[in-house]
C-alpha cells in the first residue's frame, strides 16, 4: 500500500483523503462480509479475506492519522 500523506497543511485536501480512503475501506468491508457469508470458502478464498481484512485495517489506519491532522 502506498504511504497515505495529506498534500501539505491544506485541510480540504485532507478531508478529500479521508473521503476517498472510507470509500476505500466500505467496499473491502462488503467484500469481507461476502466472503464470510459463504459456508465454506476455499483456502483462496480463506487468503483473500485475510488479505482484505489487513487492508482494510490499514485504510482505518490511514483514516485515523489523517483525522488527527485536521
Amino acid at each position: 500500500m502506498a504511504q497515505v500523506e495529506a498534500s501539505g497543511p491544506d485541510p480540504e485536501a485532507t478531508r478529500q483523503m479521508i473521503e476517498k480512503l472510507r470509500a476505500e475501506h466500505a467496499e473491502l468491508k462488503q467484500r469481507v462480509k461476502e466472503l464470510h457469508s459463504r459456508p465454506y470458502l476455499s483456502p483462496e478464498e480463506q487468503l483473500e479475506a485475510k488479505t482484505l481484512q489487513k487492508m482494510k485495517l490499514l485504510k482505518k489506519d490511514a483514516i485515523a492519522a489523517l483525522e488527527a491532522k485536521l
